[in-house]
């Protein structure tokens, strides 16, 4: 009887006791449940972040895009973007278009392009140029192809002196094309000139001569001499 009285006699207290456990129950229970999910938005921050990175990524890995050059005659030559799906006709319309004097009969506008690529466009007066001067060099070869049946003609009969090389030395009176241009800084289109002043002026007299040949200066003859002989 007595706790029943003591209840009775001191229920305010009790209730105000009872009212502030509640709330501070309450107010425990809502900072878990805050808790709680706010734990779940960080993990989702993470994930949706690591989504974005492997996301970029693999754009990254797919871009399959490079860079091409087109010169000559077009409207703005330079380096363009371009991808393995584009074409040659693409990147000329990057570049504005032909200009009015461009010869196209030699460019497949239809092929693929490719990584480093470099395109040159020629205008008609370059690609008639061009044409002339390997038309010039074909003459020049067929002229160097019948030296040999004329050597007996333009050249010292002796066996030792028809012979291309002598003492390690080549022969500028009787080596080919091909032998020449073992010589540092002769290529086909000088050794042909080569070939071509021997078989007009009877061949060489002297190593000095072949400075006399059109495209071989005194550097280059500097650079071969010690390598001919006549």
């Amino acid at each position: 009887m007595d706790f029943f009285h003591f209840i009775k006699d001191n229920k305010f207290i009790i209730l105000g006791i009872s009212i502030i456990a509640n709330l501070l129950l309450i107010i425990l229970c809502g900072w878990l449940f805050y808790q709680k999910l706010s734990m779940p938005n960080t993990e989702l921050n993470t994930k949706e972040s690591e989504i974005r990175e492997a996301y970029n990524e693999e754009v990254i890995e797919e871009d399959n895009s490079f860079f091409v050059e087109i010169k000559g005659a077009v409207q703005n030559p330079g380096v363009y973007k371009v991808n393995s799906d584009n074409i040659i006709n693409d990147v000329i319309s990057l570049a504005g278009g032909f200009t009015n004097d461009a010869y196209t009969d030699n460019i497949n506008l239809s092929k693929k392009v490719e990584k480093e690529l470099v395109i040159y466009v020629y205008n008609k007066s370059e690609f008639l140029d061009s044409k002339d001067e390997v038309k010039e060099e074909s003459k020049t070869y067929d002229i160097s192809s019948s030296i040999k049946e004329k050597n007996s003609e333009i050249l010292p009969s002796t066996k030792e002196e028809n012979k291309t090389e002598i003492n390690g030395k080549v022969n500028i009176n009787t080596a080919s094309v091909s032998e020449l241009t073992k010589l540092s800084g002769i290529g086909d289109k000088k050794a042909a000139l080569i070939i071509e002043y021997r078989n007009t002026y009877g061949g060489f007299k002297s190593i000095d001569e072949l400075k006399n040949v059109k495209g071989i200066g005194d550097a280059t003859f500097t650079k071969i001499k010690d390598q001919i002989t006549v």
